[in-house]
């Protein structure tokens, strides 16, 4: 699984995603110059920069960066900068996805679901010549398919867990990289842009914090905004 992964991050945003939506180099001017200076800055290799046409599928807006070691990329959804007229507030946004590689969250999050992805095979590895189990279901014979069905049932209420664990942790990460693009010193733009986006992708602003907790890989507006106004207001004191 682990190399099936690596190599689907590999092929997939170089032929993959290409035959789905159109990736064009994002002209010269001053938001490339901001992002490669902003990129220049933290050391990350950009070698590409890219818009990515998904206007043609939705309002949704992003942005996100994939590659190895010293050959990365940048992808910016054309909504983003359609959305964001502002263009510090676009490079607001790639300051928080930029804090995700700055403070390794991708590959730490890689490492968990490689992890887990092991611990779910493993198990069943362990219990798949079990005879009590298929009988307990009424099956007289042990098909290997029916029994992967039967262990991923069993194990509904421990995935349940790991996936609050996961929500809870892509949570933290989401605030710290929001902290790491306040620390460069885009703060205002930032909030602005996130104000925006929320908007537009008509996500909830202001939901149950139990239930955004355990449903929601990322925080409300509300709670990322007061986050960021605590850290202003830390300042000030």
């Amino acid at each position: 699984m682990f190399v099936l992964s690596i190599v689907m991050m590999t092929i997939y945003p170089v032929l993959i995603a290409p035959l789905f939506n159109k990736f064009t180099p994002l002209p010269e001017g001053e938001l490339r110059e901001k992002i490669e200076k902003l990129a220049a800055s933290l050391k990350f290799p950009l070698k590409k920069l890219f818009v990515v046409d998904g206007s043609t599928r939705s309002s949704h807006s992003n942005a996100y960066m994939y590659g190895f070691f010293k050959n990365k990329r940048i992808v910016l959804y054309d909504t983003l900068i359609q959305q964001c007229s502002d263009e510090e507030e676009i490079v607001a946004v790639l300051a928080h996805e930029l804090g995700h590689w700055k403070l390794n969250h991708t590959l730490y999050t890689f490492i968990a679901l490689q992890t887990l992805t092991f611990l779910q095979f493993g198990g069943y590895a362990l219990v798949r010549n079990s005879k009590d189990l298929f009988e307990s279901f009424g099956f007289d014979t042990q098909p290997v398919i029916i029994g992967l069905i039967i262990f991923q049932h069993t194990i509904i209420p421990v995935q349940h867990l790991v996936s609050f664990g996961l929500n809870l942790v892509s949570r933290a990460f989401e605030f710290q990289a929001d902290a790491f693009a306040k620390k460069l010193g885009y703060t205002s733009t930032l909030k602005a842009a996130l104000v925006k986006l929320q908007e537009e992708n008509l996500s909830a602003m202001n939901t149950d914090s139990w239930y955004s907790a355990y449903h929601y890989s990322h925080p409300p507006l509300v709670e990322r905004l007061a986050a960021l106004q605590d850290s202003d207001t830390k300042k000030e004191n």
